[in-house]
């Protein structure tokens, strides 16, 4: 449960720093980890970047533009 919370709390800081850019932007953070090798780090990213795409595909289209 720890977990999910701070997946959700990760979620919702990228969206306020990066807004319509942040699924990108967490993508970007889990290929860099699972290149360098952190499989555990790169899982954990891969879950934020979910947890931001479900949160931003809530938003209706005419409130992202």
């Amino acid at each position: 449960m720890a977990e999910e919370t701070e997946i959700q709390r990760a979620a919702e800081h990228f969206i306020r720093r990066f807004g319509y850019d942040a699924p990108r932007q967490a993508k970007i953070r889990a290929e860099e980890l699972r290149a360098a090798g952190h499989a555990d780090e790169h899982g954990l990213w891969q879950a934020i970047y979910c947890e931001v795409r479900l949160r931003l595909d809530d938003v209706p289209n005419q409130a992202k533009r």
